[in-house]
């Protein structure tokens, strides 16, 4: 139960690093825009996970030699990239060629899947912790679920959010962020 909470709570900062760089910097924010329409979550977060678990492999297979110098391991970041790019063609192709009409309808899915910072923050924290390759599978797993509990928690109130009852002064971004910091002081205390 604990590493299940630990999970959702590592999910909520995810997504409010990811809110505070992508909404701020560029004005868009995956989370933001999955909770305004109802079944994009699980197609999301299915790709999210995929992305996830599959470039971690790749990752690890990588590590062993990348890692042995210093000046190799400054390339591990476009070892993620690669892996990341290869799994995202691979998913684009296999959808391509499984049906024409599954890929019109996916494809939004696997871009915004693709390049998140959640998947990157996966093999970042992978790397960083250097476990088995179970234990990184495994990891990928736990942060693709846990992204889309935590993407299905903030579409819950999408509506109430973005309501005309909202202050001015909170509406948007700020409302979010508060929100979020709500929900994660819940699963915080669960897990006490």
């Amino acid at each position: 139960m604990a590493l299940f909470l630990e999970t959702i709570g590592a999910a909520m900062l995810a997504i409010i690093v990811e809110n505070v760089i992508f909404t701020t910097a560029f004005g868009t924010s995956t989370l933001i825009s999955l909770s305004k329409r109802d079944g994009q979550i699980f197609f999301c977060g299915l790709f999210i996970t995929e992305f996830s678990v599959l470039s971690s492999i790749i990752a690890y297979a990588f590590e062993g030699f990348m890692l042995k110098s210093d000046i190799s391991a400054r390339f591990m970041p476009t070892v993620y990239i690669i892996s990341l790019g290869l799994v995202y063609i691979a998913t684009l192709l296999v959808i391509w060629f499984a049906s024409k009409k599954a890929f019109k309808r996916f494809k939004r899915y696997i871009h915004l899947s693709a390049f998140n910072c959640t998947v990157l923050s996966v093999l970042f924290n992978n790397t960083l912790t250097g476990g088995t390759l179970g234990e990184r599978v495994l990891f990928g797993l736990e942060v693709g679920l846990g992204f889309t509990l935590a993407a299905y928690i903030l579409s819950v109130n999408y509506e109430k959010l973005n309501s005309d009852e909202v202050p001015a002064s909170f509406t948007g971004f700020p409302i979010y962020v508060l929100y979020i910091g709500i929900v994660s002081m819940v699963v915080y205390a669960l897990g006490r």
